[in-house]
């Protein structure tokens, strides 16, 4: 089996299958143990058959137990998982070291292998860019005679590459501390090759130099300092065209604090350091939370401006809005964009630039891993209204319909192909706690009935059904997915396993994974997965979703009230 195979394969979550949290303390670990021990125990069951599926439940729950109960177990379990304790050579590190040591040579390992990595590591990073010019679509040619009757040639516009440029940057970290960067910039014009070193001072400060070479030399360095918690600043300077004989030495002082848990403030005083006339001072506030970012900013100088750019984000989604504007004494422009995450390594964003001086440009972009492609399309050279409504609706159709007819489909084909060899992968295994599942629950009957009569007396938690499997199906089901409904393939009975969960008229389930609670599987593995269950309090009746990996404590204030229920006679 390759190393994939390996990953995609089910391993014993041991907290589920006795029902616990990660910081179960050993009290809890040994209750939970005993608990269950009461249903699995082979002695408790006198069928020959049951005893059988006792004997195999028992095996599982008590190899659980034996794991957490151990603190050294249990710390490389915590750690790597059931691969950790099939290794050998566990039995001298169980004499010789503490649970908290084992956790820290862990912890150690990892920090070495990151190093390792780092060394390694090159961070190649690409930017392609061409700049295409189509103003020729909106701004026909001025010298075609487009009032000649002669109507036997059909005008088709002529779009341009204008210009290319392509960069390349590598970071190779020396130390921990240490990294340099090597950069190259082609264009169709001109290109340019750079460095950097970037060496880190202290937890609060770094320092770093470079120099680039190609139309003229560049020579900077720049300092950041933590000066006190909240404040922070950086200097930097650099000498420019110095091939050309003229030196011009800019330099740039900027000062941060925290206004706030998220808000920043800045201000900057910057520029040719032998002209006053050629510095300005800036000041900007940004506030930036889990979903939104906005950034407010002055400009003081010989071309003073104010901008402002709102982002906001739409995390289910993947999707960020953008809107930037920018008034000026010199230029004014409007900037409004969207960008979609298409998947983990490919990411999409259209902008449209609405400039006094440079007209209408529609910008596409393209990110896929650390590479990065740009096309800015310039439309038209005034601003004027049919480039902008195209430059604006064109991207939005063109998306969902190469989304709809190509992006869904190949995603969709794509994520069946990991579900079906998932499902291959742990066929067996899945047919084995499919069968473990339902002797369990034939275990539990006995049990079940007996909690029932219980809560039933003191009117306390009944659960009426309980269905569990594919969330789509589920979140779907309303109140019409009643104890009757026939179940899909799917979804799973888990009602039985519930009520044994009961006690004190209370039920608890952990932020974790529900397909190896006692009862349990998965009938869908490789799909997202819910819990729907409804149940009796105090003779009122009440119905619950959850996702998978979702806490349940019930009875909750917030569950939804379906009906009164016939109080029991």
């Amino acid at each position: 089996m390759d190393s994939n195979s390996e990953n995609d394969f089910l391993e014993e979550d041991y907290y589920s299958v006795l029902n616990l949290p990660k910081s179960a303390t050993p009290e809890e670990i040994t209750y939970a143990y005993r608990r269950l021990s009461k249903i699995y125990h082979p002695d408790k069951h006198v069928e020959e058959n049951k005893k059988k599926q006792a004997e195999v439940l028992f095996n599982k729950t008590q190899k659980a137990y034996e794991v957490l109960k151990d603190p050294h177990q249990r710390a490389i379990y915590d750690c790597v998982g059931v691969k950790g304790l099939k290794t050998e050579g566990w039995e001298i590190v169980h004499r010789t070291k503490t649970p908290q040591e084992i956790r820290e040579e862990y912890e150690a390992l990892a920090r070495d292998r990151e190093e390792r990595m780092l060394r390694l590591r090159t961070n190649a990073r690409g930017v392609f860019t061409a700049k295409i010019d189509a103003t020729d679509i909106f701004e026909p040619n001025q010298y075609l005679d487009f009032d000649n009757e002669d109507d036997s040639y059909l005008y088709i516009p002529t779009i341009e590459v204008s210009s290319m440029t392509m960069s390349m940057s590598t970071e190779a970290p020396i130390t921990l501390r240490d990294t340099i960067v090597l950069s190259g910039n082609l264009s169709s014009r001109s290109g340019s090759v750079s460095s950097s070193y970037k060496r880190l001072l202290s937890t609060n400060g770094w320092v770093k130099y470079d120099v680039t070479a190609g139309n003229g030399l560049h020579v900077g360095a720049k300092i950041f300092k933590m000066i006190t918690k909240t404040i922070f600043g950086t200097v930097e300077g650099s000498l420019n065209d110095l091939s050309s004989g003229m030196l011009k030495p800019v330099g740039r002082v900027l000062l941060g604090t925290s206004l706030g848990a998220r808000t920043t403030g800045y201000i900057s005083l910057g520029g040719r350091l032998t002209s006053i006339k050629h510095t300005s001072l800036s000041t900007e506030v940004e506030h930036n939370t889990e979903r939104s970012y906005c950034m407010c900013k002055l400009e003081i100088g010989l071309a003073p401006a104010i901008s402002m750019l709102y982002t906001w984000k739409f995390i289910e989604q993947d999707l960020l809005l953008r809107i930037y504007a920018r008034a000026g004494v010199l230029n004014s422009k409007l900037e409004y964009g969207v960008e979609k995450k298409v998947s983990k390594l490919n990411t999409f964003a259209a902008t449209v630039q609405i400039d006094v001086i440079n007209g209408v440009t529609l910008k596409i972009k393209f990110v896929r891993a650390s590479q990065t492609y740009i096309f800015p399309i310039l439309l038209s050279h005034d601003v004027i209204t049919p480039p902008i409504f195209y430059a604006t609706f064109v991207p939005i159709v063109s998306w969902f319909v190469a989304k709809n007819v190509i992006l869904d489909p190949i995603m969709k084909d794509y994520k069946n192909r990991e579900i079906n060899k998932q499902r291959e992968i742990n066929k067996k295994r899945m047919a084995e706690l499919r069968q473990e599942a339902l002797s369990a629950i034939n275990l539990m009957m006995a049990t079940m009935e007996r909690i029932v009569r219980e809560e039933t007396e003191k009117r306390g938690l009944i659960i009426v059904f309980a269905k569990y499997g594919n969330a789509e199906l589920i979140n779907q089901s309303g109140e019409s997915f009643d104890n009757n409904d026939t179940l899909q393939p799917n979804i799973i009975d888990v009602t039985v396993p519930l009520q044994c969960l009961v006690k004190d008229s209370q039920l608890i389930l952990h932020s974790t994974t529900k397909c190896q609670l006692p009862g349990f599987y998965d009938p869908c593995i490789g799909e997202d997965k819910a819990l729907i269950v409804e149940y009796t309090h105090r003779d009122q009746k009440y119905e619950v979703k959850i996702n998978d990996n979702e806490a349940l404590r019930i009875p909750r204030p917030h569950s939804v009230l379906v009906r009164t229920a016939t109080p029991p006679s």
